[in-house]
């Protein structure tokens, strides 16, 4: 019997990046692993300061963002209500969407959102191909409802 082996996230970024006709470098692969290491969205900011001792400075972190967003690896979502973070998509994370605390800005992960059905029946129906979809739901967490704080 032979076994398959399991094809890492590491290999499918290589992968895609060379069909695009990208380089796979270093501070590529850097890039990727350090979002890997994060379970909420991250800033470019934070990415720039966590891999500067690699010496991966704020432009480079931007550039290769922009290339993982064109390649379908990452991409962005808001953090609270300005700021813009990088996450993973499938198949390097499972697809979720968001919850978000107005007063504390707390990201809770939402697993099944249920539109998957719908979003398949209106792509038959319309012939439009949804290629993604990412939905960030707002409301007032339990800590902070219970602090009181949800007035704002």
């Amino acid at each position: 019997m032979t076994h398959q082996a399991e094809v890492s996230g590491e290999d499918i970024l290589r992968q895609r990046l060379r069909d695009a006709q990208f380089r796979v470098t270093p501070g590529r692969l850097r890039v990727f692993r350090a979002l890997q290491s994060h379970a909420a969205p991250v800033t470019i900011q934070t990415l720039a300061d966590e891999l500067t001792e690699d010496g991966l400075n704020l432009t480079t972190v931007y550039r290769v963002m922009e290339a993982f967003v064109a390649l379908s690896v990452a991409h962005p979502t808001l953090i609270g209500h300005q700021t813009v973070g990088y996450e993973l998509v499938e198949p390097f994370r499972p697809h979720h969407d968001h919850l978000v605390c107005s007063v504390c800005g707390q990201v809770v992960d939402i697993y099944e959102c249920g539109l998957n059905a719908a979003l398949a029946a209106m792509s038959r129906g319309g012939g439009y191909q949804v290629e993604f979809h990412q939905v960030e739901l707002h409301g007032v967490c339990a800590e902070c409802s219970s602090d009181g704080n949800h007035g704002v």
